[in-house]
């Protein structure tokens, strides 16, 4: 079939359609010229807030990460005892106004279980479970910090004599099967369920322990935590 051939005056219709077209908009754009202007205005000042705020939190994250550089330089630049002693202070001084100054960034979030460590290796057990309770709050479900931090709360609550509590994080961690802390926390179970009192739970435990990791390197303490409770 022959192509159908547009005629002349086809062709003169669709010009004067799109001129018509063209000076409505010219026409639309003239009466609201006013309302566009100020629209491309708020547009512009939004994205120069959006790029601002941008810029001013990564310069608030870079600040957070030099604090906590400091902090970590601190705490690993002296070895004899008493400047340990020192140094280790000095870290959890500088780790706890990271986190009061730039709470909001991941760095002070970061932190927050390292300053928790640092007061559990003070003595201070209910700052630590605070400060692991607060980390708690601010991950996400199913993080890879959880185990650590619920690990964290058990030892806080053992040192403590709290050995329920402990037992309740350590399970927490050993439901989780894709936790990578599972076999450390499955033989400190077995060694709470031991100071508990709890000899047959204890053993149950190690033995459940030896069954799944044959491989490890706690492995013969395990077996002598179970020769010594039979």
């Amino acid at each position: 079939m022959a192509k159908k051939r547009v005629t002349r005056k086809e062709l003169l219709k669709k010009e004067d359609e799109f001129v018509s077209l063209s000076a409505r908009i010219y026409q639309y754009v003239v009466e609201h010229r006013a309302r566009i202007q100020w629209a491309a205005i708020s547009l512009a000042a939004i994205l120069v807030i959006i790029l601002g705020v941008s810029l001013y939190f990564r310069h608030l994250n870079q600040k957070a990460l030099a604090a906590y550089n400091m902090a970590y330089k601190s705490l690993v630049s002296d070895t004899s005892s008493q400047a340990a002693e020192e140094s280790i202070q000095r870290s959890t001084e500088e780790l706890d106004r990271l986190i009061r100054e730039y709470g909001w960034t991941k760095v002070a979030t970061l932190a927050i279980p390292q300053l928790a460590y640092l007061k559990f290796g003070q003595g201070n057990y209910e700052e630590a479970i605070i400060l692991y309770e607060t980390f708690l709050e601010k991950v996400k479900t199913g993080s890879i910090y959880q185990p650590m931090a619920y690990f964290g709360l058990a030892a806080c609550y053992e040192a403590k004599g709290d050995h329920q509590s402990a037992i309740r994080y350590l399970n927490k961690i050993i439901e989780n099967d894709a936790s990578f802390l599972k076999e450390e926390a499955m033989f400190s179970l077995g060694r709470v369920y031991e100071l508990s009192g709890r000899r047959e739970l204890s053993k149950d435990t190690f033995r459940s322990f030896v069954s799944l990791f044959p491989q490890s390197p706690l492995l013969p303490l395990a077996k002598a935590h179970l020769r010594n409770g039979s």
